[in-house]
């Protein structure tokens, strides 16, 4: 079983088997649930808020089309 913030912890990575959280709080996690309140599967508290590279570059890439 891993570990509670450990290498391959739930928290981080999901579930070990699908729709099924740590604390066996949620057997099937519902679509509109994104987190689980209890031990906080799939859910990351970060510092500061963060853009994924995807929407960067996209974001990029219409401003160079604009200028060109």
């Amino acid at each position: 079983k891993p570990e509670k913030a450990g290498l391959f912890c739930e928290r981080i990575f999901g579930p070990i088997k699908s729709g099924i959280c740590a604390c066996r709080k949620y057997q099937i996690v519902e679509k509109y649930l994104k987190f689980c309140e209890q031990c906080g599967m799939e859910y990351i508290k970060l510092a500061c808020p963060v853009m994924h590279v995807w929407y960067l570059r996209r974001l990029t890439s219409y401003i160079a089309n604009l200028l060109a």
